[in-house]
């Protein structure tokens, strides 16, 4: 039996083309979204420059309507595309911005309070930074900008909101800024240029990296260099800023915000150029680095010295880079893994250079034998196990550091000075030798006395750590060319005399062992215990007592430690909290 058909009643797909009325709403809805989205990534407020009125937003786009470019857009808005819009609105929205160094008389400089509701800066006589604001404008205005920004008035800084809204910004007004404008009060020639007080201020570290355009004006507004190119690009000037600041001069044009594919020890080398610098509040030490590393956190005057831990946590969350934590001084009191002030990333003496681990086939097959003799099978397993699966890298649980680390066990710890009780000395430092398991004798100097090991359970326990680094595992490529140069390869066995007897033997290794040797070279095992026979950087950890966290021991310069003279002894990560 077939089933009744159904008539289905015919629905026709063609949309009837949209009248003139539609396309006319639906152009001007695409217009006001583009104008809304300009107005989200300029400051809250600007100067009208021709003006010297202070505009908020809603000013803004209510001058911008008044245009002859929003004009020219309206009458043709039927044949407008998004391009035209986003051309006229970028055209009349280019601002310049303010950069200088504050008045050390704060009430010097004009607020946000001194100049709203007036009808223009320009006919102020009081603060006495007035001035430097007027001028400001005035430049900004002959050079074709209708719109300035200062941060001495364009923000109110009662308004928790837009403060953070603020600061939080700022790196990336000063980075879409026509040009941003640097007043030197201090400088009137080249040598006092190289010596301004700007170039030791943290805020002004974004607004020298953050710009794609500075102009360098002196002491009497007279610009540093008579050119209207990009000064930041001038070569001279360019050197003279590398030389001063220690920032690279590719990083004064090329600086690229955030942590996406840096490379290793970016973290550290920024946290360098904030070192020497100094801001009126300690907070700022902070949040003047937010937009350099891509970081976005509240904003909270008051917390201090957390500001800056704070600000190193959300980099841990950004980056495996552990050039965070390769630091000399003082530890947080927060968490003493992280450091109390940029100053303990100032630029160090040199460290150990790391062998690229491409060892000729002599030196491979001297190595393997050396190696083979020195260690046993289990713990050739457990290299490879560790090359296979490394571990994730480290965490914050319930306010500790939980880090992947090569322990060495410290059996002494005595001052330097043994023909005297422990002191500190006139500078408040005072030096200990310290000799680990695995480890040569090292000397460090700290500015606290150590509690001394004694027998006992009571005894404080020591130890010099490594951090785990992905690096140590030798790059694919070399280990691909070393199996060619030595005739070894992966799953056939290690034809080198003393891999042999003791790793292949079936009823030595278990299936899962076995499984394991096969799935990593043997000259991968060999590369890398031979990286980590190399100085290393390490840390002190001190356990107070018996199962209790462990803290870092701050230390006056980094400690580069070495291996035992004929020591090859592998020791596997472990895992432990740092308070």
């Amino acid at each position: 039996m077939t089933s009744p058909q159904v008539e289905v009643p015919f629905t026709s797909f063609y949309q009837q083309p949209l009248s003139d009325e539609a396309k006319t709403k639906k152009q001007e809805e695409l217009f006001d979204s583009v104008i809304d989205d300009k107005l989200g990534t300029v400051p809250v407020r600007l100067i009208d420059t021709a003006s010297g009125k202070l505009c908020s937003t809603g000013e803004l786009c209510a001058h911008f309507k008044e245009s002859r470019g929003y004009k020219e857009i309206q009458t043709k808005v039927l044949r407008a595309n998004e391009k035209a819009m986003k051309a006229a609105v970028d055209a009349f929205f280019e601002f310049a911005m303010f950069s200088h160094r504050w008045s050390t008389t704060i009430d010097d400089e004009p607020t946000y309070d001194h100049i709203k509701g007036e009808e223009s800066i320009y006919d102020l006589q009081t603060p006495p930074g007035i001035d430097k604001l007027q001028q400001f404008c005035k430049v900004s205005r002959e050079n074709q900008f209708r719109w300035a920004w200062s941060d001495t008035c364009c923000i109110d800084k009662t308004n928790n909101v837009e403060l953070q809204e603020s600061i939080i910004s700022m790196f990336s007004w000063y980075r879409l800024s026509s040009v941003t404008i640097v007043y030197l009060s201090d400088v009137t020639d080249e040598k006092s240029f190289r010596h301004s007080v700007w170039f030791t201020r943290g805020w002004t570290l974004q607004e020298l990296i953050a710009p794609r355009l500075v102009w360098f004006y002196k002491k009497d507004w007279t610009p540093y260099i008579d050119s209207k190119q990009n000064h930041k690009e001038d070569p001279q000037v360019v050197k003279i800023i590398s030389e001063t600041t220690s920032i690279d001069q590719t990083v004064l044009n090329q600086f690229v915000p955030g942590l996406r594919d840096v490379g290793s020890d970016e973290v550290k080398k920024r946290m360098s150029w904030l070192a020497s610098r100094k801001t009126a509040k300690i907070e700022d030490m902070a949040y003047c680095m937010m937009g350099i590393f891509g970081v976005h956190m509240p904003v909270m005057y008051g917390e201090r010295k957390n500001a800056f831990v704070r600000l190193q946590k959300e980099i841990m969350n950004l980056t495996d880079d552990l050039s965070l934590f390769d630091w000399v001084g003082e530890p947080s009191e927060l968490h003493s893994y992280f450091a109390s002030h940029p100053s303990c990333f100032a630029n160090p003496p040199a460290g150990p250079r790391r062998s690229s681990s491409k060892l000729s086939h002599i030196r491979l097959f001297q190595a393997s034998k050396a190696f083979a003799s020195a260690v046993g099978s289990t713990a050739v397993i457990s290299i490879k196990k560790l090359l296979l699966d490394p571990p994730h890298g480290h965490f914050i649980a319930n306010g500790k550091m939980n880090m992947p680390l090569f322990v060495h066990e410290v059996t002494k710890l005595i001052p330097a000075d043994a023909t005297r009780p422990p002191a500190l000395n006139d500078d408040g430092f005072i030096d200990y030798l310290v000799k680990a398991e695995g480890l040569a004798e090292v000397k460090i100097t700290t500015h606290r006395l150590l509690p001394a090991m004694i027998k006992g359970e009571y005894s404080p326990c020591y130890r010099l750590v490594r951090m785990w680094d992905l690096s140590l595992i030798p790059p694919e490529d070399a280990v691909k060319k070393a199996d060619e140069e030595t005739g070894s390869g992966d799953g056939d066995g290690e034809r080198h005399e003393g891999f042999t007897h003791w790793l292949d033997r079936s009823d030595v290794l278990s299936p899962m062992a076995t499984a394991v040797t096969a799935a990593v070279s043997h000259n991968a095992v060999v590369m890398f215990m031979s990286r980590l026979q190399e100085p290393f950087v390490a840390q002190l950890l001190i356990q107070r007592k018996q199962g209790g966290p462990y803290e870092r021991v701050g230390t006056r310069e980094r400690l580069i430690v070495a291996p035992s003279s004929g020591s090859i002894t592998f020791r596997g990560i472990k895992i432990l909290s740092v308070r």
